[in-house]
């Protein structure tokens, strides 16, 4: 049963125009928005698939679909994450997401 005893910051990433009105390669994150979530392992099949590909997978939340707006970071006990994956599963959706910085694709 879900106790939604987490707390995250969604934070999307959104479009900047510079002085002569041309849009900036680098989108600049937005303001966190605190949602309430639960903090779920992630998944070995998905952890290991990840890793194949250079990245190391950090956790999965999950939270209700109505709040979730398709945000591309997070912040979770201060610290910055990228979401990796969604799962809309109806009413909740997981997030799945990975320490900013621990891509080490190429």
């Amino acid at each position: 049963m879900a106790n939604w005893g987490d707390v995250i910051y969604l934070i999307a990433l959104e479009k900047s125009v510079d002085d002569e009105g041309f849009e900036n390669n680098h989108p600049t994150p937005g303001e966190p928005r605190k949602v309430y979530a639960n903090r779920k392992s992630v998944r070995s099949e998905e952890f290991h698939a990840a890793k194949q590909k250079g990245v190391t997978l950090s956790y999965m939340f999950e939270v209700r679909s109505i709040e979730y707006e398709g945000e591309e970071q997070l912040k979770y006990n201060d610290k910055d994450y990228t979401v990796y994956r969604t799962y809309d599963k109806g009413e909740i959706i997981e997030i799945i997401c990975h320490r900013k910085g621990d891509d080490h694709a190429s």
